[in-house]
């Protein structure tokens, strides 16, 4: 008599995501847009929350055939994101899933550690890495009750080498790693998932306009694979981490990053 699991040999996709509900933060714009978008092509209900309007990535993702909710709220306040997750399974009778990606980038100001200003040091904490512990707070009851469901926080290549006169936003993206470590402890024997994407630079108008041709393509001359990296490269690497074709990776940091640093041995 065979001692196999019964689903050793079972082939079906297991990378099918239709009918998931997935909430993406930070989904108004920019990477966590693309993020939205390319969950939405994959057959998820997905709500796009931002303390921004996220309309204008519900009406992409409606003119592209798909299902989104138009939800605002501040990530740094709990309240809000409880009501919005809320929100979320009153309409869809369910959450599936959450994406991380609210983020302090652009704004924030270079500068010497010495000269940081507090001030902004604990809102791109706040932004940054607290957010993480309270979404997750507000969506991992109901993972944990339907023993199902994974987490993905969006974190940043930058971690991996430093960045000088930077360490707001260092700081902040390098809590993320160990915030998603404790939490893939302790959610794993309720079968949820929790990992971190962390992309290099990422061609988008932002960065474009940010650090110019001729950054950018220094930044890439350090790759393995010396092409820009797209937005859509780094959602797929989510939506793979969300579906069920991952569902025995957890506690990891994933580099998106084209070979520009392969992480510790």
């Amino acid at each position: 008599m065979s001692t196999e699991p019964d689903d050793l040999h079972d082939h079906r996709p297991v990378d099918d995501m239709r009918g998931k509900s997935i909430l993406v933060t930070g989904a108004a714009q920019g990477l966590g847009q693309v993020i939205a978008r390319q969950l939405a092509a994959r057959g998820v209900v997905v709500a796009a929350l931002d303390i921004q309007d996220t309309g204008r990535t519900v009406d992409l993702i409606e003119a592209e055939g798909g299902r989104a909710l138009r939800l605002r709220g501040d990530v740094t306040v709990q309240s809000s994101i409880e009501e919005g997750v809320n929100e979320i399974v009153s309409t869809t009778g369910r959450i599936d899933g959450l994406v991380n990606c609210a983020a302090l980038f652009t704004t924030l100001q270079r500068r010497p550690f010495m000269e940081l200003d507090l001030g902004e040091w604990e809102r791109a904490l706040a932004v940054n890495a607290t957010s993480v512990l309270l979404c997750t707070r507000a969506v991992a009851p109901r993972l944990v009750a339907q023993r199902a469901g994974a987490i993905v926080n969006i974190a940043s290549n930058v971690v991996s080498y430093g960045a000088s006169e930077f360490l707001q936003y260092v700081s902040s993206k390098s809590a993320i790693i160990g915030i998603t470590r404790g939490l893939a402890r302790e959610l794993g024997d309720h079968l949820v998932r929790v990992n971190t994407v962390s992309p290099g630079m990422v061609t988008t108008d932002i960065t474009v306009a940010q650090h110019g041709d001729e950054y950018r393509k220094r930044v890439i001359d350090t790759q393995c694979i010396k092409e820009p990296i797209r937005p859509r490269d780094i959602a797929e690497v989510v939506s793979f981490l969300l579906s069920d074709a991952s569902r025995y990776i957890t506690g990891q940091n994933i580099l998106v990053n084209a070979g520009s640093h392969m992480g510790p041995a």
